[in-house]
């Protein structure tokens, strides 16, 4: 009989400050936790729990203790998992198949001013050399997403590139990034921005929180029309193409 495991570890160390004493509950459940300097450094060498148990007084004084922290689908899961039970039961399973431990963690950097993001690698292995007992995933989480990465899935990429050709190496296929809009430099710009307003407003650049600068950020790119640039930019990308061609025949002949 073969053992499946998966070892995880999450980067970094999670500031004690920023988990709510639910959130704190449910991954000490979910994962090992070792403190760190005032962090919690969250891990296991099996595999992430989905099946929780906990003792039901617990369980509400922790959902009690975490009303304040918005957002949280702790709190919404764990209110809907405990209104599904009999209110005599003092041993309560928490299933997280409705749900899953990347969005406790997603909350955590939302409402965090100093975590931007948090890394979740695993490795998969067998204690038998079975041929799908091995690989590994990587997921990111972010304020805005959850995105990971099997190695199923980059060994599709290369299958893919191998049958079609290293598309975005090949010259024709590439494409370019043309305009960011980073958080910090608007930050930067904050301030010459109130000195040729401050007729128009007296908020001081220090009240304008980073929360307020990602709302304006991904308002901005929404609203925004650059069809007229896009086509400027390929325009002037074609006469340079042209250019370039002319001057490869001219040292080549």
């Amino acid at each position: 009989m073969a053992d499946y495991y998966t070892p995880t570890v999450v980067q970094p160390s999670i500031p004690d400050g920023d988990m709510t004493p639910l959130e704190r509950l449910l991954l000490t459940h979910v994962f090992d936790a070792e403190p760190d300097d005032g962090a919690t450094y969250f891990f296991t060498d099996q595999g992430a729990s989905d099946m929780l148990c906990f003792g039901r007084a617990e369980l509400e004084a922790a959902l009690e203790a975490s009303r304040y922290a918005d957002p949280s689908t702790a709190n919404t899961y764990v209110s809907e998992q405990l209104a599904a039970l009999d209110a005599e039961d003092e041993d309560i399973e928490i299933d997280l198949s409705g749900t899953s431990w990347e969005f406790f963690l997603q909350d955590i950097v939302r409402r965090s001013s100093t975590v931007r993001h948090i890394e979740v690698v695993s490795s998969f292995t067998c204690s038998r050399m079975r041929p799908d007992g091995f690989g590994g995933m990587a997921v990111l989480i972010t304020a805005d997403a959850v995105k990971g990465k099997s190695t199923q899935d980059i060994l599709n990429d290369l299958h893919d590139e191998a049958d079609n050709g290293p598309l975005l190496a090949a010259p024709g296929f590439g494409v370019h990034v043309l305009l960011r809009l980073p958080e910090a430099d608007v930050r930067k710009e904050i301030p010459r921005v109130l000195e040729v307003s401050a007729s128009l407003t007296k908020i001081e650049a220090a009240a304008v929180t980073d929360a307020d600068i990602r709302a304006a950020c991904l308002a901005t790119v929404e609203r925004a029309d650059l069809a007229e640039e896009r086509g400027s930019a390929i325009f002037k990308a074609a006469v340079r193409a042209i250019h370039e061609a002319e001057r490869r025949m001219g040292a080549s002949a």
